[in-house]
């Protein structure tokens, strides 16, 4: 009778070592990736540093909260900021200076602070399902929105959005 059973598949092993090479090649462990990283992130308000990210993620998501940890202790303006470093990581090469995520989140520093942009914009709508009219991209964003953000809003047209591309159209004929 097998000592060892692979909860798995159910196959059955006399010794350890065999159970462990079996779950090593059989069904190995997915390195995490950026997109599970972002996953574990969302919902977190940036800017925030490596110690601030690991406090806002949990002991169940042990392997992001891994590579957080190896991540340099710095300020992250975004998720993307913590992938293109998380990439780094993996690599072992700096990520080129032009980058869309670093070049996008200094345009987006220098923007106006009284118009947000489609980024922020995609934070305060996200999970809602479209189509929507305008009225209820008011209702959703209202918890999460400045007052800024709030006066913007209220000059978008009462029409029906199908998605976050029309949002943003929206967004650049009121701005």
């Amino acid at each position: 009778m097998a000592q060892f059973r692979c909860e798995i598949c159910g196959e059955g092993f006399e010794q350890k070592s065999r159970y462990e090479r079996h779950m090593q090649t059989s069904h190995p462990k997915q390195a995490v990736s950026a997109a599970d990283i972002e996953k574990t992130l969302k919902g977190v308000d940036f800017p925030r540093t490596r110690d601030g990210l690991l406090d806002r993620v949990g002991d169940e998501a042990q392997p992001v909260r891994e590579i957080l940890e190896q991540l340099p202790n710095r300020e992250y303006r975004d998720a993307a900021e913590v992938a293109r470093a998380f990439g780094e990581l993996r690599t072992h090469k700096k990520a080129p200076d032009n980058q869309p995520s670093k070049t996008g989140g200094q345009q987006a520093m220098q923007a106006s602070s009284s118009t947000p942009s489609a980024a922020r914009l995609a934070s305060l709508f996200a999970g809602i399902d479209f189509p929507v009219n305008g009225d209820e991209l008011k209702r959703y964003a209202r918890p999460k929105a400045s007052k800024q953000e709030m006066q913007i809003l209220e000059k978008f047209g009462g029409h029906t959005y199908h998605n976050m591309a029309d949002v943003t159209k929206e967004l650049n004929r009121v701005s």
